[in-house]
């Protein structure tokens, strides 16, 4: 975390009569933590990691099989390491074999 970053986050903290000493403390030191800092890609690359359509790429995510983050209606954005991991796991069908019949 940068110094003026820190800086600002003290004088917010120190500004607010509720937050004692160690309480800021705390917070400072959740902010220092490393973030998680996901790839992410688009529904393009997506689709060709998984070998699948439009539909079925928006099928998945309706099935909660890939959660999508969506910045804007036009601009959405897969976790690169979920899609792959599904890509390398495969996605089991909801047609069961015991539903089928063999003559």
């Amino acid at each position: 975390m940068k110094q003026t970053t820190e800086s600002l986050i003290r004088a917010i903290l120190s500004g607010d009569n509720t937050v004692t000493e160690d309480i800021a403390e705390k917070v400072l030191r959740v902010c220092k933590q490393p973030q998680d800092h996901r790839t992410l890609i688009g529904p393009k690359e997506a689709m060709a990691i998984l070998g699948v359509s439009r539909p079925t790429l928006r099928s998945y995510v309706k099935r909660g099989l890939v959660d999508q983050i969506a910045f804007s209606s036009r601009k959405l954005r897969f976790d690169a390491e979920t899609i792959h991991r599904l890509a390398d796991r495969g996605v089991t069908s909801s047609l069961s074999t015991s539903n089928l019949s063999y003559m």
